[in-house]
């Protein structure tokens, strides 16, 4: 029995790798967002964006007048902590199942992608732009939807390559009954993928973390550009402990992170009800 109080044979490396993988492969932050994660060391870091103000063009009529840009700065505030924390009676066999699909190290990744997606998810109500409600989303309106928002992303000078949407399952089915193919888009590190598509002009990923303001689906979508959102990341350390009144050890970790939108303008959002179909 003293194996399973024995902390030592957890390995921080190998177990922090199983939960990365799962971790990014479907993240949609890490797909649609501008990552600055190698700047993060902890929580409570800002990661600081410098720039400066557009220059105004005149009219040129013999003189040049010359002004003054100001500097522009765009703070990111890694304020977002979350963590996982239980107990196995047995490390070695934890360990051993690392790469296994429903280890405890997925589980983990798993748990920390969910919440992850939906505080971006949530950042809708930021959006510079919408289109308006589809009361009664279906097959007939699904396509004109996504259109409009990539009219708005156009309207505002986002490069067609530049464009992305973030659906969820119901959203997609309505396209595919409508004729758009989608495809696994292959994750970070070949563990897992998402679905995904280009068939309307832009990379359209899917996620269970869509935010829905209601039982019957009333799903708020986003699109935007590349750059609308930054984003950065860390997990930190984790850490095995042993369990002094039963045979078990403690597994912990913590993933911290923070979002923003810097570019609402490029940055679109739809408010889409669930409306069954009618004929197919």
């Amino acid at each position: 029995m003293a194996a399973n109080v024995n902390a030592d044979a957890f390995i921080p490396e190998i177990w922090d790798a199983a939960v990365w993988r799962t971790l990014e492969d479907n993240l949609v932050a890490k797909k649609i967002c501008r990552n600055y994660s190698d700047k993060v060391k902890k929580a409570g870091d800002t990661i600081h964006f410098n720039g400066l103000a557009d220059p105004t063009v005149s009219s040129y009529e013999g003189t040049v007048n010359y002004e003054n840009l100001n500097a522009g700065q765009v703070s990111l505030l890694i304020d977002q902590q979350n963590y996982y924390g239980f107990v196995v009676s047995d490390i070695e066999q934890a360990m051993a199942n690392v790469d296994l699909k429903g280890s405890q190290a997925e589980r983990a990744g798993y748990i920390l992608r969910k919440t992850c997606d939906s505080y971006i998810m949530a950042l809708y109500s930021q959006a510079g732009n919408s289109i308006p409600d589809d009361d009664t989303c279906d097959t007939t309106t699904i396509i004109s939807d996504i259109g409009l928002m990539q009219q708005k992303l156009a309207e505002n000078n986002v490069d067609e390559n530049d464009m992305w949407c973030v659906i969820n399952p119901w959203i997609q089915l309505k396209l595919k009954l409508a004729g758009i193919k989608f495809s696994i888009n292959e994750g970070i590190n070949g563990k897992g993928g998402m679905m995904w598509t280009k068939d309307l002009g832009l990379d359209i990923f899917v996620t269970n973390q869509v935010y829905n303001s209601a039982t019957t689906p009333v799903s708020h979508i986003m699109a935007g550009s590349y750059n609308s959102i930054v984003f950065a990341e860390a997990l930190m350390k984790s850490e095995a402990l042993k369990d002094k009144d039963e045979f078990g050890t403690f597994l912990r970790g913590l993933h911290v992170f923070g979002a923003k939108v810097v570019k609402p303008m490029e940055l679109v959002t739809a408010k889409l009800t669930y409306a069954a179909e009618t004929a197919i």
